[in-house]
């Protein structure tokens, strides 16, 4: 019987520590920076062109990513 009262009070103690760990303390905002392309526009617009050459993407996937990758690109500067 004191075995079971000493194991809800355990219990109870970790289950208190963890929610207090994950639900309050301190919050803090992360900040996330935003990443640079790795590959020059020239070098995308060349590897778009040469997909669409061997026949990997349509024309129209072709105009559609081309046109997108543009947009994207000058939101960037």
């Amino acid at each position: 019987m004191k075995l079971t009262k000493f194991f809800i009070v355990v219990m109870i103690v970790v289950v208190g520590v963890y929610l207090a760990g994950c639900c309050g303390g301190k919050k803090e905002t992360v900040i996330v920076p935003q990443t640079q392309p790795t590959t020059t526009l020239g070098q995308e617009l060349q590897d778009l062109d040469e997909a669409y050459k061997k026949g990997a993407i349509s024309k129209d996937e072709y105009e559609t990513a081309k046109k997108k990758l543009l947009e994207q690109r000058s939101k960037e500067k």
